[in-house]
C-alpha cells in the first residue's frame, strides 16, 4: 500500500505543476484578451485618428502576442500529455511488479492456510483485484489518450448498448432513489468498437447519476440525424461551475468535488468518442443539472459516413 500512496502523491504533484504553469499561461491570454476587448469597445477616437497614432498597428501586436501565446500553450500542452503518459505508465509497470509479486505470495500463503487464516486471505485477495483493476483503469487512460489503443469496428446497435450501461447502473441509481430514463430514436445500428465505446457511455452516464441529488432524474435521449448520431444525458444535479467547463475533460480533473476517483472517466471518455471520430461537450440547464452531449456519425468500417456510401 505504501508504493501505492506514493504513486499517488507523485501524480498529484506532477498535476500541481502543471496547473500552476497552465494558470500562468492562462492569466496571460486573459489580460492581452481584456486588452483587446477594451481597444474594440471603449476606444472613442474615430478610426483614421487610431490609424495615425498606430492605435491598428497596436491592436495587431496584441492580436499576435495572443496568437503565439495560444499555440505556444497548445504545444506545451501536447508536451506535458506526453511526459505525463509517460511518468503514469512507468509508475503503473513498477506497481504492477509488485502486485504481481505480493499475488505469489497470497497465492503460496492460501495453499497452507487455515480456516481462520483463510477468511483474511480472501479479503486480502478482494483488495488485490481491487487494486489490480484501479491500476489497469490508470494505464488504459494513458494509453487512449497517447492514442496507443487501436477501436475494433463492427456493427453496434447503440440503444442496446445504453439499455445495458443503464442495467448496470441501476443499483448505484436506486441507492439515492433517482431514476434513470431512456428516450428517443428506435434500436439501429452503427460501426463502433463495443467495449470501447460502451466503456464511455458508462462513465458519461455514471457521473450524472451520481452528480443526480436524491430523488432525482437522469434522462438519456437519442437522436438519429441521419449521418450523425445525437445522445444527451441529462441530470438534475448541481450543475458545472463555470470555470470548470474548460477542464472538465482533462486528465485528473476532479474539480471542487469530493467524490472518490482520479478524474480520469471523463477524459476517457473523451478520448474513446474522439477515436470513433466524434465529439462530446458539456453545458449547463437552464432550470437545475448539467447535460452531456455526444455526436458521433454513422460509419461504415472505419470511416465517416459520406453522401456516397448512402447512396
Amino acid at each position: 500500500m505504501e508504493m501505492m500512496y506514493l504513486f499517488l502523491a507523485a501524480l498529484g504533484v506532477l498535476c500541481c505543476i502543471l496547473l500552476v504553469r497552465r494558470s500562468r499561461e492562462k492569466r496571460e491570454i486573459d489580460r492581452l484578451t481584456a486588452q483587446i476587448e477594451h481597444f474594440l469597445l471603449y476606444s472613442q477616437k474615430p478610426m483614421a485618428e487610431s490609424l495615425s497614432e498606430g492605435g491598428i498597428s497596436n491592436l495587431y501586436n496584441m492580436i499576435s502576442r495572443l496568437e503565439q501565446l495560444l499555440l505556444v500553450q497548445q504545444e506545451a500542452a501536447k508536451r506535458q500529455e506526453k511526459q505525463t503518459a509517460r511518468f503514469v505508465e512507468n509508475m503503473v509497470h513498477q506497481m504492477n511488479n509488485a502486485l504481481t509479486a505480493l499475488q505469489i505470495q497470497l497465492d503460496l500463503l492460501e495453499l497452507h492456510a487455515t480456516e481462520a487464516e483463510q477468511s483474511t486471505l480472501e479479503k486480502s485477495q478482494v483488495c488485490m483485484k481491487r487494486l489490480t483493476g484501479e491500476m489497469d483503469k490508470i494505464l488504459k487512460s494513458s494509453q487512449l489518450a497517447e492514442g496507443k489503443i487501436r477501436m475494433a469496428f463492427e456493427p453496434v446497435d447503440l440503444k442496446e448498448e445504453l439499455l445495458i450501461c443503464r442495467d448496470k447502473l441501476t443499483p448505484i441509481a436506486n441507492a439515492k432513489n433517482a431514476a434513470i430514463l431512456l428516450e428517443g430514436a428506435d434500436s439501429f445500428k452503427l460501426s463502433a468498437d463495443p467495449f470501447w465505446l460502451s466503456q464511455a457511455l458508462e462513465n458519461v452516464l455514471k457521473n450524472a447519476v451520481e452528480h443526480t441529488v436524491s430523488g432525482g432524474k437522469v434522462i438519456v435521449s437519442l437522436f438519429n440525424e441521419g449521418k450523425d448520431i445525437r445522445i444527451q444525458i441529462a441530470d438534475e444535479g448541481a450543475g458545472i461551475p463555470p470555470k470548470e467547463l474548460v477542464t472538465l475533460f482533462e486528465r485528473f480533473h476532479r474539480g471542487e468535488t469530493t467524490k472518490a476517483g482520479y478524474g480520469i472517466g471523463l477524459s476517457m471518455a473523451k478520448d474513446i468518442i474522439s477515436a470513433h471520430h466524434g465529439a462530446i461537450s458539456a453545458r449547463n440547464r437552464e432550470s437545475r443539472g448539467a447535460v452531456f452531449e455526444i455526436v458521433l456519425p454513422v460509419l461504415e468500417g472505419t470511416s465517416p459516413y459520406t453522401v456516397s456510401q448512402a447512396k
